[in-house]
């Protein structure tokens, strides 16, 4: 690279990663544990991890003492590392890893800019990446997610380093690279390794220079990289054995297959997801665009290609397959946080009459979008109810919710009318930024407004998540049950158990066929369809609701007192009762 490219003011550096922390810390950090676990997918992967942390089988840790977990420990293994260093597993601990590894990313994204294009073009890239929606979501949730894609972001950076600088060459590097491989195939199986490996491919396709693959070592980066993965790999085959491998085919083969997809959309179905979850910063990727057209003949010169290709390839190819969450393309927000800083500071340098246009009309219509959201809040405050025609119009599920949302600003006017204040002001600062061309300011407005939502929301959430979570419900019950035999009746629910700090089974019979008392965790909606209640009381009925499926409605403890006849028949046999590993085996093989 020219050395132009490394020459950085470190005192304006340390300026700028300190103003990083801080955002970071209030967006990822702040209140990171106030909200309750209120979907199976957080408390899904806590479970393993309290199992880790309890057990010390950080091979094949069994959630709920039997069932295997679904996803490689790469997470597992960071949030029961700090599990262990306070002695505790709760909500803190278990997401921790997240926003931890999404403040680095965040933080990488700013040096790679700098590096590349400038300061202002690394602390724009920065500031985009952390008030995107999807990056923000998932840097402060207990899944897998960011672990993946901050390992993959690693790959990604640190092969265009390699590649720029004719590292290719060292033996050492190579294995580097073939150990970052190996992490991300450990923080959610081989897509680790086949993503970015497409990106390096289409790349140097692109470039005409598959001849950089012969001084790359690649049969270094695969050995390493099958050692640092393959060694897990083998260690939980030989504990697992073929319930194991039974978990590795369904997650993996049928997805490449696009078979029996639990996710499952059309082709196209990414793009407005993306467009939503970037908002408001999409409103200028039509300017962005063209500006990327019309460097078509320098984007290498530009060092922008590689960004394109990456952004590119990872949107192409999970847009490939049926099966699709939205957070399964995170790992391009970087390179469009990157592209997007770049074409800031091209904008300052290089300014043009049609350009400039173009930009000033979106920048209005984003400043224009926080002004009319302030407004419609202020309009729902004082009693013109927009949210109920928003939702008299959805499905059930979002009805309930949005209903809910509703409540939640009339019972919180002095924060609802914080969060109208600084979108309103927000938004007119950014209309001045515009007018004037300074659009440094203009980034620093948007992302001051998103800064704020996002505090905002985390205080929804934590109120939401009363609604939604059974943490209080489960302490209460575990008080009464008091070590007594404790099934769930019906479907089970994960957060529950990991809030019981117990193993919590299906009962998987009848009801008629239980021969002594003990509790039993009943679904609303499974109770009622109860016929005979004779011999059961019910101890405890939850305030929350299951926000996955409304019609499950609330969580009822029932105490089953005696058997039928009247007879205590002594405590129950699991063993007798329940077939744990048989039943979880032919409910992978029948699944």
């Amino acid at each position: 690279m020219d050395e132009r490219m490394y020459r950085v003011d470190s005192r304006n550096c340390i300026r700028d990663v300190a103003i990083i922390l801080g955002v970071c810390f209030a967006v990822f950090f702040y209140g990171l544990g106030d909200s309750a676990f209120t979907d199976k997918h957080e408390a899904r992967e806590a479970l393993v991890v309290s199992a880790i942390y309890d057990a010390g089988n950080w091979i094949l840790p069994l959630r709920n003492g039997s069932e295997l977990p679904f996803k490689p420990p790469l997470f597992h293994w960071l949030s029961a590392f700090f599990a262990n260093s306070v002695n505790r597993v709760d909500e803190v601990t278990a997401r921790f890893p997240s926003a931890l590894l999404g403040t680095s990313g965040v933080l990488l994204t700013y040096i790679t800019g700098t590096i590349l294009w400038g300061r202002s073009a690394g602390l724009v890239s920065a500031l985009v990446l952390l008030t995107s929606y999807e990056w923000r979501q998932t840097a402060t949730q207990a899944r897998v997610d960011m672990t993946l894609t901050f390992a993959l972001l690693c790959c990604f950076l640190f092969f265009f380093y390699l590649y720029e600088t004719d590292g290719g060459r060292d033996r050492r590097k190579a294995c580097l690279f073939g150990f970052l491989l190996g992490l991300a195939t450990l923080a959610k199986g081989p897509l680790g390794f086949v993503v970015p490996a497409l990106s390096v491919l289409i790349f140097l396709w692109a470039r005409k220079d598959f001849a950089f693959l012969k001084k790359f070592h690649p049969v270094i980066v695969i050995a390493t990289c099958g050692l640092v993965a393959g060694s897990w790999y083998a260690l939980a085959l030989w504990q697992g054995g073929r319930e194991f491998a039974f978990i590795v085919l369904r997650e993996n083969l049928p997805t490449l297959a696009g078979g029996e997809p639990s996710h499952p959309h059309p082709f196209y179905w990414y793009l407005p997801g993306f467009l939503r979850n970037t908002a408001p910063w999409s409103l200028f990727f039509l300017p962005i665009g063209i500006f990327l057209y019309r460097l078509r003949h320098r984007l290498v010169e530009e060092k922008l290609l590689y960004f394109i290709v990456w952004f590119a390839t990872v949107l192409i190819f999970f847009s490939w397959f049926t099966q699709k969450r939205s957070v399964y393309i995170l790992s391009l927000y970087p390179a469009m946080a990157l592209l997007f800083g770049a074409w800031v500071q091209k904008l300052k340098t290089e300014p043009s009459a049609p350009a400039l246009m173009l930009v000033r009309l979106v920048g209005y219509l984003c400043g224009a979008s926080f002004l009319l959201f302030a407004a419609l809040h202020v309009l729902q405050l004082t009693g013109l109810n927009f949210l109920g025609n928003i939702y008299s119009i959805r499905d059930v599920k979002e009805h309930a919710q949005l209903e809910l949302i509703a409540k939640l600003v009339s019972d919180h006017q002095r924060l609802m009318f914080s969060w109208a204040a600084f979108s309103g002001l927000g938004g007119a600062a950014l209309l001045v930024a515009v007018r004037k061309g300074a659009w440094n300011l203009v980034v620093g407005c948007t992302a001051v407004v998103m800064i704020a939502s996002f505090l905002c929301l985390s205080a929804i959430d934590e109120h939401l998540s009363q609604s939604y979570s059974f943490r209080d419900f489960t302490q209460r019950a575990m008080q009464i049950v008091n070590g007594e035999p404790l099934f769930f009746y019906g479907e089970s629910d994960y957060g529950v158990i990991f809030y019981a700090r117990r193993n919590i089974h299906q009962y998987v019979q009848p009801v008629q066929t239980l021969t002594s008392p003990c509790y039993l965790l009943f679904w609303e909606n499974e109770w009622k369809e109860i016929p005979n209640k004779d011999g059961f009381d019910v101890e405890l009925v939850s305030e929350s609701v299951d926000k996955g499926i409304p019609e499950h409605g609330h969580l009822l403890l029932v105490k089953l007192k005696r058997a039928k006849g009247g007879q205590d028949k002594g405590k129950a046999d699991p063993s007798q009762s329940l077939s744990y590993r048989s039943f979880e085996l032919n409910q992978f093989i029948a699944g």
